[in-house]
């Protein structure tokens, strides 16, 4: 078995982990690789490596679970983070590395968006998104006019934003903005406004099959971004067209602990 290793330095206790993480599989005699090393050909490591390893927080799995998708590899995360709702290993439990080895733990696949923002038949951004995909005013307490093209039908929303998010990211920024928690098993969209200015407006639950199309209106009084994972991606203007739809690639992860949706949020929450 080869293993790929992306540690987040930023992260206190990182270096300290990452030595003992190499340690550990030396001992089970698995092959470890970080994007210093040199593989054969050439190869890229997601390409290369049977698994991916990062060690920081959520957003650091996040983003190479990503990557990793593209080639169907699995990923574990070692937490140094502050909530490790993913990343769900920590300094306390790395001995569970060890089932590495002795293939017991089970494997998950997780759903995911892919986000297209275009202006004027131009791609602004194009990318996946694991938890969600948000279209926001960039200036507080400003309301944006938001309108939804859902299956042929407009919903429109006077609110701070709205939340696009997969059922791993409804315990994320939609959780936080009154959506469900969804079991990562189901797949469907759920599709949050932020702070409307509405007594009706509420989060939806979507088929998985739905394509949403999001624009703003009011742009002039507001400047409205999109933030796919919590990164800022593109401006968006009244010319704009945020497009959402199931991604053809799946999230992989291997988890070690055995813990479910239900332990994790009664843990963590």
């Amino acid at each position: 078995m080869k293993v790929a290793l992306f540690p987040n330095y930023e992260r206190q206790g990182t270096q300290e982990l990452l030595s003992k993480i190499v340690q550990i599989l030396a001992s089970l005699n698995i092959d470890c690789y970080t994007e210093e090393s040199k593989t054969e050909q050439g190869k890229d490591l997601y390409e290369y490596c049977d698994v991916i390893i990062t060690i920081g927080g959520d957003g650091t799995l996040i983003k190479h679970a990503k990557e990793a998708a593209k080639y169907g590899k699995h990923c574990i995360g070692v937490n140094t983070g502050n909530l490790g709702f993913l990343a769900n290993v920590d300094k306390d439990t790395i001995e569970l590395l060890e089932k590495l080895k002795t293939g017991d733990y089970l494997t998950e696949s997780r759903m995911m968006l892919e986000v297209t923002a275009t202006k004027n038949g131009k791609v602004l951004y194009s990318g996946m998104a694991l938890n969600d995909a948000v279209v926001s005013s960039e200036r507080v307490a400003r309301i944006a006019d938001i309108k939804l093209g859902v299956s042929g039908d407009e919903i429109a929303y006077r609110a701070d934003g709205v939340i696009v998010s997969t059922p791993t990211g409804s315990t994320a920024y939609s959780m936080s903005a009154g959506g469900p928690i969804i079991d990562p098993a189901v797949r469907c969209l759920t599709v949050t406004p932020v702070c409307s200015h509405s007594l009706t407006a509420r989060p939806m639950i979507l088929s998985e099959s739905t394509e949403i199309d999001i624009a703003v209106q009011n742009t002039s009084r507001t400047t409205a971004i999109l933030s796919v994972d919590g990164q800022r991606c593109a401006e968006v203007d009244f010319d704009t067209t945020v497009s959402l739809k199931k991604s053809d690639f799946v999230a992989r992860f291997i988890n070690l602990t055995g813990s479910t949706i239900y332990k994790t949020v009664s843990k963590k929450f």
